[in-house]
């Protein structure tokens, strides 16, 4: 069955004493969700490379899946003396003058400072104590580390400058004007400022912090107008801002809830600071953290909230920022797995992402609008789910090139990255269409980029109508970008495809990257008539029957928020879903089965496409073991098929709004005018957390119309392929009843345009 709501209630009570108690350093909203994931953490030795046991089945990585990414070391938390390692959190990283380099690894209780000069035999230097907290962030200015946590203690201020001789000095704990506790640190190394974010002052905005005497922090102003959770603060080097240090913060009101999103303010005077843009993007949870590209175009943005909410695989925002007074929300770009996007930096031309449960993700970003992932490595084994365990962040700006990683669980990870950066790299520029016409002529266009000194030999569509991918040339624009038209292709196929460039060194990329084994498809269909459209807005006869306890359908506009993997907003954005026992903060199915079934649907057409969009979750605090299915019935209710089950384990079992689409005419050999379709979600096992919603449920008869490979709309008569006095009797038969196929110019008369515009098609004859 599910969790027991006393149960529940019982662990919130117990977060929330803890709270209060100060056993867990009090955290923002967003933050209680990693609570309630926590794990013990792995215990272990310290594990080398230098030193690993060689053997026949020893695999080089201590047993962690990886692509092009090497471990050096790991330190699991146990081995951190002197400290509360119950869980791991930030990490940092120093330079010494002499050339040393130097980790910085937060744990709940301090902080410990590893050197790895030598990156296979890493030497713990010192360690530092701090609060009790999950939280904790460091950053570094000249030979100063600043530390802040949700526990207390303000800013901890450590001396680094005799780091080398083994000695890291606690200077003091500096609070001030009633700031005690801080989310997140960030520096501006480049002009040595300092700032907090998201503390128990100025509503946690932006507040900058004076360390001219790098000793005695001071607070010294700030934008407070709303709730930072995470900033990075730069010195812009061109147009209207040049020299004015601007801030990106990722952040809202409420917490950083409502209106999250990125502010980009000018922070050049602390004490009179400008908000100069705000930018919202589409299925947002909680902007959490940003990044900019080295040329200052681009920003990176990771939403913490989304992934299992309003997306279902780990989505990270694009937007350009070359004017900083207009940013413009570019797209996204994925890894395809579950996992939440947490904290990431770039160097050297990659994208370095710590993303939780999936580890560090490391992506080219040759292309900034599509960065292509290159490397990763888990630091957590057997999942990728969306749940905040594993990746918390990670450092690769040291030098050596070596990255270091910092994990929830286990500890600090020191690697190497051996992928090598891409030479060109190709990504879509235009419309994907899902639906062609099989007339063909739907326009495709891709964009490259290259390398200094490399250039692009060719651009092609690769496109397989059945017999396999085969290539069109696709024709340079000289903008960087190519186009083609799609040619005429069977009605009623569906069509793969995907496109190729390859350099003038014979480097080939694809996209996607993976080229043909995740091809676009599209469906090939001539009209589509929508015989039953319900964005679930109006009752249109649907009806809610079961057995359990709790958690029955309902329809409405989510109000919990995203809170327990249920539903943050509907998929379609017009407000209203069907979901389950619609209640903030207890929202799941309890101790049996609820079933939403649709109103009779009339299929009889034939053609018959049914699609809708559809959340699930069996996730939670125990054995995940129950399972959704969705059934169509041909004779009203009579009998029923299932035409899909989502089990324990299976795609798409996390959250997140997912389509499909189903062919009725393959599932019955004669749809009737009495179909129904009835989504059955159950809770009879263990005690797992069971969401799920329905929206935009969509019946389509989608009907076709071959064309003769070759022609044009002239054709209107057999024999296709060519045109004769046939196809002029067929357009003055069409034009004389008002039929469609005469209206040539859409204008939705008929007239002498049409005429016109028939001869001249006429005219110019079959290609």
């Amino acid at each position: 069955m599910g969790h027991n709501h006393d149960s529940w209630n019982a662990v919130r009570l117990g977060i929330t004493l803890a709270l209060c108690a100060g056993s867990i350093a009090s955290a923002h909203d967003d933050d209680v969700r990693k609570l309630l994931d926590r794990e013990p953490a792995v215990q272990g030795p310290v594990w080398t490379q230098s030193s690993r046991p060689v053997s026949a089945d020893e695999q080089p990585n201590a047993g962690f899946s990886a692509s092009n990414i090497t471990l050096l070391a790991q330190i699991p938390l146990n081995n951190f003396p002197g400290l509360n390692t119950a869980s791991g959190n930030d990490c940092w990283g120093y330079v010494s003058p002499s050339g040393r380099e130097y980790a910085i690894m937060g744990v709940e209780g301090g902080y410990a400072f590893v050197e790895i000069t030598n990156p296979t035999s890493p030497v713990i230097i010192d360690t530092v104590t701090g609060p009790s907290s999950l939280w904790h962030d460091v950053k570094v200015v000249g030979n100063y580390a600043y530390g802040v946590s949700e526990g207390g203690s303000g800013i901890q201020v450590m001396n680094l400058s005799n780091i080398d001789s083994g000695n890291v000095t606690l200077v003091r704990n500096w609070t001030g004007g009633g700031y005690s506790t801080t989310h997140n640190i960030v520096a501006n190394e480049d002009t040595g400022s300092l700032w907090v974010v998201g503390s128990n002052i100025g509503n946690g905005g932006l507040i900058h912090i004076d360390i001219s005497n790098p000793a005695l922090p001071q607070l010294d102003g700030g934008w407070t107008d709303m709730y930072v959770h995470d900033a990075q603060v730069v010195t812009w080097d061109s147009g209207s801002y040049a020299g004015r240090e601007l801030a990106f913060c990722a952040g809202g009101f409420s917490g950083g809830f409502t209106e999250t999103g990125l502010r980009i303010v000018d922070v050049t005077n602390p004490n009179s600071t400008q908000t100069i843009a705000t930018l919202f993007y589409p299925s947002s949870g909680y902007a959490h953290q940003v990044w900019i590209t080295p040329d200052q175009k681009y920003l990176y943005l990771n939403d913490e909230l989304d992934e299992g909410s309003s997306v279902s695989v780990t989505t990270t925002r694009v937007i350009n920022i070359e004017d900083p007074a207009n940013p413009v929300f570019v797209g996204t770009y994925t890894t395809g797995l579950a996992a939440i996007d947490h904290n990431l930096y770039i160097h050297d031309g990659f994208v370095y992402q710590a993303n939780y449960r999936s580890g560090l993700r490391v992506f080219d970003n040759l292309d900034p609008t599509n960065p292509v992932e290159v490397a990763w490595f888990d630091t957590y084994p057997g999942s990728d789910s969306a749940s905040f365990n594993g990746a918390w962040s990670s450092y690769p700006f040291f030098p050596s090139g070596n990255v270091i990683i910092s994990d929830i669980e286990r500890g600090l990870f020191i690697v190497r990255v051996d992928a090598q950066p891409l030479q060109i790299a190709v990504s879509n520029a235009g419309d994907l269409p899902s639906i062609v016409n099989p007339a063909g002529g739907d326009e495709l266009v891709a964009k490259t980029v290259t390398r200094e000194g490399v250039d692009v030999a060719s651009v092609s569509l690769m496109l397989n109508t059945g017999g396999g991918f085969q290539p069109i040339a696709m024709s340079d624009n000289g903008d960087g970008t190519y186009s083609t038209a799609l040619p005429v292709v069977p009605c009623g196929d569906d069509i793969a495809y995907y496109f190729q460039a390859t350099s003038t060194n014979g480097d080939i990329a694809t996209f996607p990257t993976a080229g043909a084994s995740e091809a676009m498809t599209a469906s090939v269909v001539s009209d589509i008539n929508a015989l039953f459209v319900d964005n679930c807005e109006t009752d249109t006869g649907w009806s809610v029957s079961g057995n359990a306890v709790d958690g029955q359908w309902n329809r409405g506009v989510p109000v919990g928020g995203g809170d327990r993997a249920d539903p943050a907003s509907d998929f379609d954005g017009s407000g209203r879903c069907w979901l389950t026992d619609n209640v903030d903060d207890n929202s799941d199915v309890d101790d049996g089965t609820t079933t939403l079934t649709s109103p009779a649907l009339d299929a009889s057409a034939g053609n018959t496409t049914l699609s809708f969009a559809m959340w699930y979750n069996n996730a939670g605090n125990s054995t995940v073991d129950d399972s959704m299915s969705v059934q169509a019935s041909n004779n009203n209710g009579g009998s029923w098929t299932t035409i899909l089950t989502l089990a324990p384990g299976d795609p798409n079992t996390g959250g997140g709004w997912n389509t499909y689409e189903f062919d009725l005419d393959s599932i019955f050999a004669s749809p009737s005018s009495q179909v129904r379709i009835r989504f059955n979600v159950a809770d009879t096992g263990g005690g797992s957390i069971v969401e799920a919603g329905v929206d935009n449920i969509r019946l389509e008869q989608r009907s076709c119309e071959d064309v003769a490979a070759g022609c044009n709309d002239a054709d209107l008569s057999e024999p296709y392929g060519v045109l004769n006095f046939f196809d002029v009797s067929a357009f003055l038969s069409a034009f004389n009843s008002a039929s469609p196929d005469a209206d040539f110019n859409g204008d939705g008369s008929f007239d002498f345009f049409d005429v016109s515009g028939f001869l001249s098609t006429y005219n110019a004859g079959c290609p």
